[in-house]
């Protein structure tokens, strides 16, 4: 069936619109709660006990996600964590304007997974390199390491978009 142009008009204007509201929402919800992080907690503090799933503590983290790049030359991670990254969401968001054959919920996955990363990119610049992480979870000795609501933001888009992937290709 062929859509008349106002129905593929409206069709891409929704699309668009869900993708600006993610990015714009992942985006402005992570750097506040960082600016309340940074406000509220301190490198000292751990605000619960060992009982509690979800803890609270201040950390600026200038080796990606969970340290993953510690040990490598300055250059090296500066080259990773800003050009690449910087150069993959401008990729990400040049397919999610401009790729017209996407469904609504892969580009909200890529949205989501593109404003957590353009939150952390962001909190690289404005902190000489350093992202502000303050979630952990976990109990006793059996817990994550420390990361913020954009880690939560890529890794969601990243499953979500995988699951579709693989749901599509599946008979």
């Amino acid at each position: 069936m062929k859509y008349s142009g106002f129905h593929q008009f409206f069709q891409s204007g929704k699309q668009w619109f869900i993708i600006s509201t993610t990015l714009i929402f992942s985006i402005c919800s992570d750097q506040y709660t960082k600016f309340i992080a940074k406000e509220y907690l301190t490198s000292q503090e751990l605000t619960s006990d060992n009982s509690s799933i979800i803890n609270f503590s201040y950390v600026e983290n200038s080796a990606g996600f969970l340290g993953i790049l510690n040990g490598l030359p300055e250059y090296i991670q500066f080259f990773l964590l800003n050009i690449c990254v910087a150069l993959l969401l401008l990729y990400c968001l040049y397919y999610l304007f401009f790729q017209k054959n996407s469904t609504i919920l892969n580009a909200f996955a890529l949205a989501l997974l593109t404003g957590g990363g353009m939150s952390n990119l962001l909190d690289r610049i404005i902190n000489d390199g350093r992202v502000t992480d303050f979630i952990q979870l976990g109990t006793g000795s059996l817990k994550t390491g420390i990361f913020n609501l954009a880690d939560i933001y890529i890794l969601a888009g990243s499953f979500l978009l995988g699951f579709l992937i693989l749901s599509a290709d599946s008979p």
